[in-house]
């Protein structure tokens, strides 16, 4: 009688085989989607996948392999050759997947809607120094980003990453890449913003650098230059402390010249579309303490800066003074098409009378000049629906609302949405302990929407260990944050820089994706149409598993390509 349990050793040989055990130091090596994370326990094997990465055009694809060893590697290295068809290469960085600690999931969100509980290692920086080590028992991720020209030839592409210990080859392992005819439009559409904190009183935690020095200027360039790789195009910027005030005939006048620098930085990095003025309110201390109006005023003939109540006289009187000479300049430098101003963050319902009054005088002062907000529209809105040009509700907070936010738009004003704690439950965000896939979605849900930006407000507020702690405390010590909330990138102190996310990476293969169905729905709106209401039927119903959603992308390549019905 036979006995079919004894083909179970010889079909697990053939697993282990085909999962890259054959190579010298017993070094394992198998593909895993990159909307697939890969963690230190998982074993030769697990999620492995197979077939032919797809990318656009002028946009981007990522390729990721697990690796493990049973003894280790101290000194792993990784190689790319190619992607290249017939004498054509495409452009690949290859880095690894580090981990961080997650120390508890978000609260309000079920335990089937986080990858795994924590406590626990997730995968997120991606670090760009080898060799490093791969330690026993334990797999890591090796991310290869592969871009592809606006005019790269459409077919697939081979490549080959190679893995060494120290200079001893250990094996090799193939990749592929096709290359849709589609392609990502040159300009971009979606306003994107991360806010940055690049005062030199943070940056100096983890980087030498001097307020205005030379070498802060450089790592701002730095800064910028991954962020415009990774599609960001808006940036928030201190316009009142980049201006420089002094006292003249009694009065105040301000030098414009660091906001010129900073803008001339920005945009040398690539990355400066839209100026972003900051908030011209604030509060004492936590959200619910009263408003003030940080101003500069003179006392003893000297200029200095203060938190003014409300009612305070001098708080109108500054703003007319600042705002007036800071439109002048923008005029000057041709600048008042793409700035925008925040009045309050988050307003809410008790503050509605003073944040009317100072929209209003914001608004006279700087005509023109679209005025947003971050809101929440579980309240109230009226009184902020005719101050505020570009609402920018948290999502989560207008699921039976949108009819609010079209009625806007009808009327000329503009709609973002963002993210910041919340949303939790089921609903898309970045934390770390999320699914890559509801990081890619992000900017489906803003074609599905039709909302036009997205903003987050932790692009790098880190805490004094931000490999080591992702779950910052704010608000008084009374808020501990989900992982990630508050940074998409990672201190890069020996290049000057940051180091990018598997989240970032997501995000802006999301953004292609925006501006693929953007483009789509000019030719073919109705298919674009459903491929977005495909991938996310209602708010917080959409594809969850990655090989749903490639299902989806090859739709999105093909029809762009001219191939899909």
């Amino acid at each position: 009688m036979k006995r079919p349990f004894r083909c179970i050793p010889v079909l697990l040989v053939l697993l282990l085989a085909a999962a890259g055990c054959g190579m010298k130091g017993g070094l394992s090596v198998w593909p895993v989607d990159s909307l697939v994370k890969v963690f230190p326990d998982d074993m030769p094997g697990t999620n492995e996948s197979g077939g032919t990465v797809l990318t656009a055009r002028n946009g981007h694809a990522s390729v990721q392999f697990a690796v493990r060893s049973r003894a280790g590697i101290p000194k792993l290295r990784v190689e790319v050759s190619g992607p290249d068809r017939g004498g054509k290469t495409l452009s690949a960085q290859v880095r690894w997947a580090a981990c961080v600690p997650v120390g508890s999931n978000p609260p309000e969100t079920p335990r089937d809607e986080v990858i795994r509980p924590g406590p626990a290692l997730f995968p997120d920086p991606l670090r760009e120094d080898f060799p490093f080590e791969l330690k026993p028992e334990t797999t890591q991720s090796v991310w290869i980003t592969v871009s592809a020209p606006p005019d790269a030839e459409s077919g697939e592409y081979s490549g080959e990453a190679k893995f060494y210990s120290g200079d001893e080859l250990l094996g090799a392992r193939g990749f592929r890449v096709r290359v849709m005819e589609a392609t990502v439009p040159a300009a971009q559409t979606l306003k994107v913003t991360n806010w940055f904190n690049l005062s030199a009183g943070h940056l100096r935690r983890y980087y030498k650098v001097e307020q205005y020095s030379d070498a802060y200027w450089g790592l701002l360039g730095n800064i910028g230059r991954v962020m415009a790789e990774h599609k960001q195009n808006v940036l928030l910027t201190p316009v009142m402390s980049l201006a420089q005030p002094s006292v003249a005939g009694g009065r105040i006048q301000y030098d414009f010249a660091r906001l010129d620098k900073w803008v001339e930085t920005f945009e040398k990095a690539g990355l400066l579309g839209t100026i972003e003025g900051r908030h011209l309110l604030g509060r004492q201390s936590g959200y619910h303490t009263p408003m003030v109006v940080p101003a500069y005023v003179v006392e003893n003939g000297k200029v200095v800066e203060r938190n003014l109540e409300a009612g305070d006289p001098r708080a109108e009187q500054f703003l007319n003074g600042f705002l007036s000479a800071l439109y002048a300049h923008l005029k000057e430098k041709g600048w008042t098409g793409r700035y925008i101003q925040h009045v309050h963050d988050e307003p809410h319902g008790r503050e509605a009378p003073t944040y009317n009054r100072y929209a209003t005088i914001i608004r006279k002062n700087l005509p023109g000049i679209p005025t947003i907000d971050a809101v929440g529209l579980d309240q109230d809105i009226g009184f902020f629906a005719d101050v505020c040009d570009i609402w920018v509700p948290v999502l989560g907070s207008f699921d039976h609302q949108l009819d609010k936010i079209r009625a806007h738009v009808g009327k000329g004003g503009t709609a973002w949405f963002y993210t910041c704690i919340f949303p939790q439950g089921r609903y898309l965000n970045r934390f770390i302990d999320l699914s890559l896939v509801k990081v890619r979605l992000l900017h489906w849900f803003n074609f599905r929407h039709d909302f036009t930006g997205f903003l987050h407000w932790g692009g790098n507020y880190w805490g004094p260990e931000p490999f080591d702690n992702v779950q910052t405390v704010i608000n008084d010590n009374l808020t501990l944050l989900p992982a990630g909330d508050n940074a998409i990138v990672y201190p890069n102190p020996e290049k000057s820089s940051v180091l990018s996310s598997i989240r970032l990476e997501a995000m802006r293969e999301g953004i292609e994706d925006y501006e693929l169905l953007a483009a789509l729905a000019k030719k073919k709106p109705d298919a674009a149409r459903q491929l977005a209401r495909d991938a996310i039927p209602n708010i917080n119903d959409y594809v969850r598993e990655p090989a749903e959603f490639r299902k989806l992308q090859r739709r999105l390549l093909e029809a762009m390509s001219g191939g899909g019905k």
